[in-house]
């Protein structure tokens, strides 16, 4: 969908995490002269304090306004490789249970309490390791606010890169003069980017198909 096709309402909510794929979204939003609003969620990420270290920044880069936004139940749930400080995430143990649900339900929530006319998020087409950044997802919680809202017409929850993949949310980002040196997608807390878990993977292979250099360093690179 088209960042700003049938937007009447033109201030927007961004679901920014400090990583690329979300900070690609938003500067699409931004380019097209929609105004944002950045929210950040802690919800017990190993990385949190980076990753909201890295929204602070980006929003101090847009010019955007920052809510942040505590979500204790995904801090509490069980197994989740994400919260766990002594597990080290990987490719096939980073699914958090309905998280993106619950983020997006609450961004909407401030949607409409500011009368915006959009979510945007960072959910990348290509292989979905988790169903719910998945173009099904999005268009049931797209049907969710249709009928689960009062603001007409209804908030839309745009994912504007969910017909590419991460390496054409690099090529895009550069487009735009995202900085990515701001920006952060490890799963795992470390004071370099681990290199090995799926974010750090797909991200470092977008750089080196789009013959670019990625501005972060990593601990380790296959």
């Amino acid at each position: 969908m088209s960042v700003a096709a049938g937007l009447t309402r033109k201030s927007v909510v961004c679901e920014v995490s400090g990583g690329l794929d979300s900070t690609v979204a938003a500067a699409m939003a931004i380019n097209l002269g929609l105004i944002p609003h950045f929210l950040f969620f802690d919800w017990g990420q190993k990385t949190m304090e980076k990753e909201m270290d890295c929204a602070q920044k980006l929003a101090t880069f847009y010019r955007a306004s920052l809510m942040m936004v505590e979500v204790k139940l995904l801090k509490q749930l069980p197994g989740v490789s994400l919260t766990a400080a002594e597990t080290m995430t990987t490719a096939v143990n980073e699914y958090v249970p309905n998280r993106n649900a619950i983020l997006h339900s609450q961004a909407v929530a401030l949607a409409e309490s500011l009368k915006a006319g959009a979510v945007i998020v960072g959910s990348t087409g290509g292989d979905h390791i988790c169903p719910d950044n998945s173009p099904e997802f999005i268009a049931a919680q797209q049907g969710l606010i249709a009928v689960g809202t009062m603001l007409k017409p209804p908030i839309q929850i745009i994912a504007p890169l969910l017909t590419t993949d991460k390496i054409g949310a690099v090529r895009i980002g550069r487009e735009l003069g995202v900085p990515f040196e701001l920006t952060w997608s490890c799963h795992n807390g470390l004071t370099e980017a681990c290199g090995v878990c799926s974010n750090c993977e797909s991200r470092i292979e977008a750089f080196n198909l789009n013959n670019d250099r990625d501005p972060i360093s990593y601990a380790k690179q296959t």
